[in-house]
């Protein structure tokens, strides 16, 4: 199997032809990817918000169970949303 350059096809008539040779790309177009961890920040970020939110309204009606004066959901709210934060402020993507 021969190969043939870029740019090259062969016509009807057996011969090569060049197509669109003069033509280039105006702007490169550069593709950014955005890191995993910004969306993990983000997902982080909005349950801490969630569950400190649930965790400050159980302090006017606190469920029936055993820890409840320890107010559990309050501290892993603070916490998921300290992280989720710090995640989406590190690996936000940047404006170049």
């Amino acid at each position: 199997m021969e190969e043939k350059p870029q740019g090259l096809h062969s016509g009807g008539d057996g011969g090569a032809h060049r197509i669109a040779v003069d033509q280039k790309d105006v702007k490169p177009h550069d593709h950014h990817m955005i890191p995993v961890w910004f969306f993990v920040g983000v997902i982080l970020l909005i349950y801490g918000v969630i569950i400190l939110a649930t965790g400050i309204y159980e302090f006017s009606s606190p469920p029936p169970t055993v820890l409840a004066k320890t107010h559990p959901a309050v501290w892993w709210g603070a916490l998921l949303t300290v992280i989720g934060g710090f995640y989406v402020y590190a690996y936000m993507p940047k404006k170049s």
